[in-house]
Formats: structure tokens, C-alpha cells, sequence
């Protein structure tokens, strides 16, 4: 994959990654293997290993499931296992913090309706997604002859506006960049009808083409590459496409079907270019707080062709007894945009004099979830705000909403009074008053996260004990039958002679040993083969990105 590029006719990651071509047995999990794969051939890519990881479809595919033998999931979807899924919400799943786990802590089991406990996903979170994105939409009319092939194709973007043959080049280009430098693409296709495959014994067939708008979609697939010279003529009869070219696609039926576990899919397929995502970053767990509204994602865009810049923001509530630094923000984007980060870290208000810039995007961000470093910001009070300032590529303002649909997985979003947009900065709307044809507003709110780390307050050094005061020996108190009484007066001559003292007998004062001065304490010396430690304390040249549990 070293030397590959987007315009290259044939590129394939299966034939430079150790790919495992898995099967998802009589369960609905193709959307998890389809958006892990997409994860797992990210982080292969960026970390130079071919050999994939494997994370736990099982762990996505019921930590976002409702209903258990003991209870509800208040985390869940509005989803219940056995009924499939949306990649959507496996993207959600892990960059709200409930995923990815490994695969080891919840193998696989072909069971996707069997009952089990709430504890049973209680598990570690062993990688997050840091960054995705979500790919133009490319939707397709057909005109077909008498046997059902398609003569020409018309092209459309998610506007219903058609796109101009350069246009088209430049999104597949993205699509085809995405491939060969961040992994696998998830997407979705309609894998029912056996009249588009190249063989009717459906997984026999090494080639699929629908070309009907009406088809319904149902099952999510894996693109891994393209191969701009695939024959239209290796597709069904009465499916066949106008023109050379296909996605590689893998599919999650084992190894024994299909080519390996491998598809052809023409460019030309309804499906394959509707809906599709990819994986762009990932981080092990570097946080120990999350602050969101959005934790089933975005769902909903929402703003105005008449500017290109405007702000967003969310005010959050937090445990003032606590220290935290904010440490990182993601957000989701509906368009091609840059974006500017501010905090006030002391209260909710999102006015310019109480908000201090602490980061930006490199650049423009792709439509999708980006989580942005900033300049690492205490939180000071029982509340804090964010706000963000988003200039887009295209002189448009939309920024992406989670919003309660009922009836659908997104219907237990309960988010109400928490969110705003501002097209100057000054003035505020609360989206929850917004009035949009067709759509509840009153649940909602701006896609927003706020990444924290606690400060650990050091331990106080602990007083040293006194010293012990001297206290002077007591001398002994004299009798009065000790004073020495007072003699006469004697007469020199009278005086006793003292015998003279030889030299030898002078008394001796004892030996003193000389007194050792007690030894200094043991220094203690700090040394890493990691970080530059100084002499007066400071720790220099930290890894970029290194977290607290590594140090």
C-alpha cells in the first residue's frame, strides 16, 4: 500500500493487510463487522502492522441494545439485538465512550437474540475513534433497456442537485485517497435480490450490480478497494452497468462464500455510494470525563445558505469539588469546514468577553467527527461552556444536531435547553425554540463533546516531629548538715603540707571517643530513558499525546 495512490487503476487492502474475512453466522451484526473493520484497518494503517486487531461486534452490537434479563439499558439505542443496525450508530458507540472493546473480553457468538445481564457488557474500553468522516452521498437514475441493462446514469448529490462529471471524479477520488491511506469503507447495499448477482445461487456469485431506485437496502458490506477495469460484462444479464469498474467489497459470510469473501460491486450499484464512512483516527482511552448531549450522534443538519460563519455552543454541569482540566473537544460537522474553539470555564454564558480561544482545526475538516486538542484549560466552577466558530468552504452555515425521532433508534434523545446557535456571536438562540417544518426540535442539541482529565491534588508532606528539648540535669540540693562549718584561722607554720604530686600520679581524665557526625540522607535521583528530567525539578520533552496512565 506504500506506493498505491487514488488514481491508480487497481488497489486492494486485503493484498497488503493480513485481513480476517469473518462471519457474522445467523446473527444481524453485519453493520458492527462492517464499521470494526473500517477501525481495524485504520489502525493498521497508521501504526505500519499489517495484522489487524479484532474488537467485539457482540459488545457493539448489545451495549446499544435495550432490553435484558435483568433490565433496560439506559444507554441503549431504541433498538433491540436480532433487528440489525446502522453504521451510524457503530460510530456513535465508539465516540460516546461505550466502545471498542476486544474481542477477548466478548467473543463472537451466533446468537444475537439470547438473553443475557446488563453486567455482561459492563466491560473495559480498550480504543476510541478520535476522528471520521463522512463521505458525499451519490444517489442514481437509470435509463435501461428492454432486458433491464442500464444504457447511461445520471448522478445526484444528497440536494437532489446533479452532479457535473468533475464533481463526481473528485468525490470518488476522496473515496478512493480514503482507501489507500486511512482503511476500509463501511457502506450498505440491498444483499436480498438474487436477479443482480452473477450467479442466482446468491453466494456463489462474484459480481453484483442493482440498478432499480426502488430497492431497499439491508445489509452493510466493507469497501477495501476498486479495480477501474472490472468488465461491465462480468455482471448479471439484465443488470449489467453502462461501463467498466468496480468497488472490492468484503462481506461478512466467511470464506466459503462469494470470492473468498470477497464482491465485486459496480460503481454504477444504487447503493454502494448513498451512505458511506470512514475511520480516519483512533486513541486508547486518554480522558476521564466525558461532557455530551450527543450520545447517539448526529442525526440532523440544520442552518442557512446565507452566511458562511456562524457559532454554536453547549453550557455543561460538573462536580465543582473536583479539579479537571479540559484537555480536547469533538465536534461534528455537517459540511467541508474550519473551525475555532473557545471556553468560558467559569459559568454557562457564552458572551466574547467571558470566552477565551484555546484551539482551531489544521485546516478544513471533512463533513463527519473530529476530536480537536486544545490548549489544556482548568474548569473553575460548577459550570462551563463551549463554543464553537465554524467557517465553511462553501459560504453555507449547517451544523449537525442530535435530535428525538420517535419510532426510530434515535427516539430516547432527551436533550432540551442546553444548546444554542449564533450567526454573529452576540445573539443566542436556544435550538430547542427553533421551529423547523416537519421536525421536533423542543429534544435536541448540538453535537459537542468536552474531554476532561482530573487533577490529582498533591499529598501534603507531612510535618516533622519536633525535636525533643534538653532538659539540664537537676543538681542535687545540699543539707544543711553538709555546709562546712567554718574553721579557725591557721597559722602557716601550722598548715599541713600537701605531699608533692609526681607526675605519674595526677589523676587522668578518661578517654573520649571521637563523636561520628551522622550521615547525610540518601539522595534520591530521578532518571528516564523517556523524559528529560532537570535539576531543579521541572520534567521536559514529553511525548506529544502521551497519557496520564503511561506516564
Amino acid at each position: 500500500y506504500v506506493s498505491a495512490s487514488a488514481t491508480s487503476s487497481r488497489f486492494n487492502l486485503a493484498e497488503s493487510l493480513k485481513m480476517r474475512v469473518e462471519h457474522q453466522g445467523t446473527t444481524s451484526e453485519c453493520w458492527a463487522f462492517s464499521i470494526l473493520k473500517s477501525m481495524e484497518t485504520n489502525i493498521a494503517l497508521n501504526s505500519g502492522n499489517r495484522a489487524l486487531g479484532d474488537f467485539s461486534e457482540r459488545h457493539m452490537d448489545y451495549a446499544t441494545s435495550k432490553t435484558f434479563s435483568d433490565g433496560i439499558n439506559k444507554d441503549a439505542f431504541n433498538r433491540e439485538t436480532g433487528n440489525g443496525g446502522l453504521p451510524i450508530a457503530g460510530l456513535a458507540y465508539l465516540t460516546n465512550g461505550q466502545g471498542a472493546v476486544l474481542e477477548e473480553d466478548m467473543p463472537f457468538v451466533d446468537d444475537d437474540k439470547k438473553e443475557i445481564s446488563i453486567k455482561e457488557i459492563d466491560k473495559e474500553v480498550n480504543t476510541i475513534v478520535t476522528d471520521y468522516t463522512i463521505f458525499p452521498g451519490i444517489n442514481k437514475t437509470y435509463q435501461k433497456d428492454r432486458s433491464g441493462n442500464t444504457i447511461s446514469v445520471k448522478y445526484y448529490d444528497a440536494y437532489n442537485q446533479e452532479y457535473t462529471d468533475a464533481e463526481l471524479r473528485t468525490v470518488r477520488k476522496a473515496i478512493k485517497e480514503h482507501l489507500v491511506k486511512e482503511g476500509a469503507i463501511t457502506t450498505m447495499t440491498g444483499g436480498n435480490y438474487a436477479q443482480y448477482y452473477n450467479d442466482s445461487s446468491i453466494f456463489k456469485a462474484t459480481a453484483y450490480n442493482c440498478n432499480d431506485i426502488n430497492a431497499k437496502r439491508d445489509h452493510a458490506i466493507t469497501i477495501v478497494g476498486w479495480d477501474d477495469n472490472y468488465s461491465r460484462n462480468n455482471f448479471a444479464e439484465g443488470a449489467r452497468p453502462s461501463s467498466d469498474g468496480a468497488y472490492i467489497v468484503l462481506n461478512s459470510y466467511g470464506k466459503d462464500s462469494f470470492d473468498k469473501g470477497y464482491l465485486y460491486i459496480s460503481y454504477e450499484d444504487n447503493f454502494i455510494e448513498k451512505e458511506l464512512y470512514g475511520i480516519e483516527s483512533t486513541s486508547k482511552v486518554d480522558y476521564d470525563n466525558i461532557y455530551q448531549y450527543d450520545f447517539y450522534g448526529s442525526v440532523f443538519s440544520i442552518g442557512t445558505d446565507s452566511i458562511g460563519t456562524g457559532y454554536f455552543g453547549n453550557y455543561y454541569e460538573r462536580d465543582a469539588s473536583k479539579k479537571e482540566m479540559l484537555e480536547s473537544v469533538g465536534v461534528s460537522i455537517a459540511t467541508y469546514a474550519s473551525v475555532e474553539i473557545y471556553v468560558n470555564p467559569s459559568d454557562r454564558t457564552m458572551q466574547t468577553d467571558k470566552l477565551i480561544k484555546v484551539g482551531k482545526s489544521d485546516g478544513i475538516l471533512t463533513p463527519g467527527y473530529h476530536r480537536i486538542d486544545i490548549t489544556p484549560t482548568e474548569l473553575t466552577s460548577d459550570e462551563f461552556a463551549i463554543v464553537v466558530k465554524q467557517k465553511s468552504e462553501d459560504g453555507t452555515f449547517y451544523i449537525s444536531t442530535e435530535i428525538c425521532v420517535d419510532g426510530s433508534a434515535y427516539a430516547n434523545v432527551d436533550s432540551e435547553n442546553k444548546s444554542y446557535m449564533s450567526m454573529d456571536g452576540i445573539t443566542w438562540t436556544n435550538i430547542s425554540t427553533l421551529k423547523i417544518s416537519d421536525v421536533n426540535m423542543k429534544k435536541s442539541d448540538v453535537c459537542i463533546k468536552a474531554f476532561t482529565t482530573d487533577i490529582e491534588e498533591p499529598e501534603p508532606e507531612p510535618e516533622p516531629e519536633p525535636e525533643p528539648e534538653e532538659v539540664p540535669e537537676e543538681k542535687p540540693e545540699e543539707k544543711p548538715e553538709d555546709k562546712p562549718v567554718e574553721q579557725p584561722e591557721e597559722k602557716p607554720e601550722d598548715k599541713p603540707q600537701e605531699p608533692e604530686q609526681k607526675p605519674e600520679d595526677k589523676p587522668q581524665e578518661p578517654e573520649q571517643k571521637p563523636v561520628e557526625p551522622e550521615p547525610e540522607p540518601e539522595k534520591i535521583v530521578l532518571e528516564s530513558d523517556k523524559y528529560t528530567i532537570t535539576e531543579d525539578g521541572y520534567i521536559m520533552n514529553i511525548d506529544y499525546n502521551t497519557t496520564i496512565k503511561e506516564f
